[in-house]
């Protein structure tokens, strides 16, 4: 029995959600909820958020593997989003024979895209603040990172960064915490090649970034893009954009991501 609380709803095929930094699963996948009414939905908290125990001696993308390994119990189709990306990738290779299909959502793997100097540029930048993250004042560690990845203020359309300190947009200090001494998701090794010889179908979901300021486009949107579509390739994903959508397409155009997201699992169900 995993240790990590988990919210179920729905009956059907299940499908297991995995979340990125500085946000709950439930939060996270709130928009996603709809898709209850045919599958059966297991919006995870990983370690160090929600409800799940603390990540005691630090959040790591390789226990979060195991543990999303095991939540699949039998057989489930996995759908994880930026950091919850990295670890489905991972949790994936471990137990291919358990996936019914995956699909990523922008996992920031950076060394994935080697060719890519805006990827180089924003694993710099993002490292360099989580270098210092001790020395930032609780509040001001998600206003950093998003900064550290490229976002500006014309992209969030906020007048200044205190905004987003005092926002409902603004994650526990807890799950900061978890998420600024995270294990980087970069040191990932992922099981790439293992991974492009499991028959489950894949599914690589981006934002188009289109609505982002030309700044934020050109360097965050370039960046995760680019992994994105180098990974996917390597796996033998099918890429989808979705127009109007930054980082978390399933949050932002929530309903243009489940269109996608259904039409995918409906495909990828047995006997379909």
């Amino acid at each position: 029995m995993s240790e990590l609380h988990v919210t179920t709803l729905g009956e059907g095929e299940p499908v297991v959600f995995v979340h990125g930094s500085f946000v709950r699963g439930g939060a996270s996948w709130n928009a996603q909820r709809p898709l209850a009414d045919r599958y059966r939905l297991h919006l995870v908290d990983r370690r160090g958020f929600g409800a799940s125990p603390p990540a005691d001696g630090g959040e790591d993308f390789d226990r979060d593997a195991d543990d999303i390994a095991e939540l699949l119990g039998d057989g489930a189709h996995l759908v994880g989003s930026s950091y919850g990306a990295v670890v489905s990738l991972l949790a994936a290779g471990r137990r291919p024979e358990a996936v019914r299909s995956l699909t990523i959502v922008e996992p920031p793997a950076f060394g994935y895209a080697p060719a890519s100097p805006a990827a180089r540029a924003m694993q710099e930048r993002v490292a360099a603040v989580m270098a210092i993250a001790d020395e930032l004042e609780p509040e001001l560690l998600y206003p950093a990172f998003l900064q550290a990845m490229g976002y500006d203020l014309e992209t969030l359309g906020l007048h200044d960064w205190a905004q987003l300190v005092a926002s409902h947009r603004s994650p526990t200090i807890a799950e900061s915490r978890t998420s600024m001494f995270q294990r980087p998701p970069w040191e990932a090794v992922l099981p790439l090649d293992e991974l492009a010889r499991a028959p489950f179908p894949k599914l690589a979901i981006t934002g188009g970034w289109d609505t982002a300021s030309p700044a934020t486009r050109a360097s965050t949107g370039a960046a995760l893009i680019a992994v994105s579509e180098a990974i996917g390739q390597r796996i033998g994903a099918r890429h989808v954009a979705i127009p109007g959508a930054l980082h978390t397409p399933h949050m932002g155009r929530p309903a243009a991501f489940n269109a996608q997201l259904e039409a995918f699992l409906a495909s990828a169900s047995p006997g379909s």
